[in-house]
């Protein structure tokens, strides 16, 4: 369980936006940073006070689920970069369909900044994006907090790494 990958379920978003449930502090928490870039032992060395039952608890209610192709899948995909040359395409990055509804790009296009943010970004920013991330109910709202990533990512690690994530999101950005 703790060497698999796991992924916030439509439960879990809609469970951050409303609160319904009596979640712990520590549950909560991981919750809203937990995505599938790294295993359910990682999470839970990062996020202070959490243990294997609040992941318990998150796979109980359908707010989190495991990833098909575990962690070998994205082991590659998390290797570290050399600083020097830019990093390569990263093999979880969905390829987005040229025509496809608003809804569909929406979840594409969360599920993507959901990974990309701690990345960018680090833990902590990365935590904090997610939030406001939680709050975009629509797709013309994730766009923009897209497009303020990308600024974001300009600031921290300068142009190129900027340039590079534009190029990843373009299609659906326009």
């Amino acid at each position: 369980m703790l060497d698999q990958n796991y992924s916030k379920t439509e439960a879990g978003r809609e469970e951050i936006k409303s609160r319904g449930l009596p979640l712990s502090r520590s549950a909560r928490n991981l919750l809203l940073v937990m995505d599938a870039s790294k295993p359910a032992r990682q999470w839970l060395s990062l996020v202070q006070g959490v243990g294997e039952q609040d992941l318990a608890l998150l796979l109980e209610k359908g707010l989190v689920a495991a990833q098909a192709g575990g962690v070998r899948a994205t082991a590659a995909a998390r290797a570290p970069e050399p600083a020097a040359e830019p990093p390569a395409p990263r093999a979880e990055t969905p390829t987005p369909p040229a025509v496809a509804d608003a809804a569909r790009l929406y979840s594409e296009l969360y599920a993507y900044l959901t990974a990309q943010a701690p990345r960018q970004l680090g833990l902590m920013k990365g935590y904090v994006f997610t939030l406001e991330l939680e709050q975009c109910q629509d797709l013309p709202a994730l766009r923009k907090l897209a497009a303020d990533l990308l600024q974001r990512v300009q600031q921290a690690k300068g142009a190129a790494a900027a340039q590079e994530l534009q190029e990843a999101m373009v299609a659906w950005l326009n």
